[in-house]
């Protein structure tokens, strides 16, 4: 059964409608919770639901807007928020069932400018365990037997099936881009730093992103202002980008690891953006990069072993397996190998600038393959060398395969140049969403 909502509502589109007094706050929000009360025992997306809350903060911008006052882009628009991060009045159960946490005291800072901006938050949405590799109970709304990804599988599974308009979710090796791919939606992995972490759980000091997923580009640079109180990048897309970018294409490590599905989407994506006028040349990448998952994992272990191993060792029962190995796996990375990790984080971001010197934009695969059946949430190997260096990546769903799963593109920009990968990125979506479209059952 798929349960992916088609044609996608966006931002965008319902903001319009809004401004123009189509459509309320109010209605809008039934809406998203009619697809929430119909698809919801079936997809587990949320973790935390306030109907009542979320109905009272619609009446009230609807008010607003009576008043004259209009907040922005994202006045009414519903949000879904990942349960590692605070939102007042609300539990953070991080993906422990049973835990009676009480309900946070405040915002996260993100959500508090979120807020601000005028967002509804309907509820938390399901995160794996602590952000980590155990399955969590969300299904896939384009088949309920695949995973939607993870660890930001129902920020994912709530935008793809029409229950929210946007979700934030997190990133430590591939959650918030996999999970995008993996449910036909497009995902933000901003440059590293570029989203205060404040009432995020912190899993890996080095690595951790905050980021948004929502069903085009434009509604990402929607919420990535949001988020960071600054409405500093919508202005680049107001009108349409007519320039088609100089793009790197990433075989050696990328392309040639993926699946004979991903690989057949990749090389109808490189036609299609060199018949719309893109120069493409092969990049190679630094011989370094090799080693970068290695690394990644070490580091990754040795910080979530820092931050997690009090609570873990106190309440082993209430850890998964997946995660469990992760932080017995920590105590093995010596102090010396932890800082070669971080030196090898240093070196490799600097010389993998280099592929930047005839391209604005990398292009590889945002996943191996199509969604993995429910035993998994996939192979984050495709974004984690994005997570290691810390440059800004953005997917866009580009295909459905012969059995009915989408597939997703990963664009990298440089990270002193992110406005060139908006811009890239746009280019890239107006020439294929339309086929990806075309595609959606």
């Amino acid at each position: 059964m798929n349960l992916y909502q088609t044609p996608p509502q966006t931002i965008a589109d319902a903001q319009r409608a809004i401004k123009a007094g189509e459509l309320t706050c109010r209605e809008l929000l039934e809406r998203c919770f009619q697809n929430i009360e119909e698809k919801e025992p079936v997809i587990h997306a949320w973790a935390h639901l306030d109907r009542e809350a979320a109905f009272d903060r619609a009446d009230l911008l609807d008010q607003e807007l009576q008043r004259g006052r209009w907040r922005g882009p994202l006045h009414g628009i519903p949000v879904g928020i990942k349960d590692i991060i605070d939102v007042k009045g609300m539990p953070t159960q991080a993906g422990f069932v049973g835990r009676d946490n009480p309900p946070a005291t405040r915002d996260a800072t993100l959500v508090e400018n979120l807020r601000l901006e005028g967002a509804i938050f309907p509820g938390k949405t399901v995160t794996t365990q602590l952000a980590s590799f155990d399955p969590s109970p969300t299904r896939n709304p384009w088949n309920q037997a695949h995973t939607p990804g993870g660890s930001s599988s129902g920020s994912a599974a709530a935008v793809a099936a029409g229950m929210c308009l946007a979700a934030v979710g997190t990133q430590t090796g591939g959650s918030i881009i996999r999970p995008a791919a993996f449910c036909g939606v497009a995902g933000l992995k901003p440059t590293f730093g570029m989203v205060d972490r404040q009432g995020v759980i912190l899993l890996s000091d080095h690595l951790d992103h905050v980021g948004p997923i929502a069903q085009s580009l434009v509604d990402l640079v929607i919420m990535l202002d949001g988020m960071t109180d600054q409405a500093t990048y919508l202005p680049l897309l107001i009108e349409p980008v007519t320039a088609a970018p100089r793009i790197g294409w990433l075989s050696d490590f990328f392309l040639t690891r993926a699946e004979p599905a991903m690989q057949k989407a990749l090389t109808e994506v490189r036609e299609k953006l060199t018949a719309a006028g893109a120069p493409i040349r092969d990049c190679s990448l630094p011989a370094e990069f090799e080693n970068i998952l290695d690394e990644h994992l070490a580091l990754m272990q040795y910080e979530m072993r820092q931050e997690l191993g009090g609570d873990y060792e106190q309440n082993r029962g209430d850890y998964g397996p997946a995660i469990s190995q992760v932080l017995e796996a920590g105590r093995e990375v010596s102090l010396k190998r932890y800082e070669a990790c971080l030196d090898y984080q240093s070196l490799i971001g600097q010389i993998t600038r280099r592929c930047f010197a005839r391209a604005e934009i990398l292009i590889s695969p945002a996943t191996f393959g199509p969604a993995p059946d429910l035993t998994t949430t996939g192979n984050p190997g495709m974004n984690a060398p994005w997570s290691l260096t810390g440059f800004p990546t953005i997917t866009i769903p580009v295909a459905v395969t012969e059995q009915g799963l989408p597939l997703g593109i990963q664009i990298t920009g440089h990270p002193d140049k992110f406005d060139d990968l908006l811009l890239a990125s746009q280019w890239c979506e107006d020439v294929l969403r339309p086929g990806f479209l075309e595609q959606c059952p």
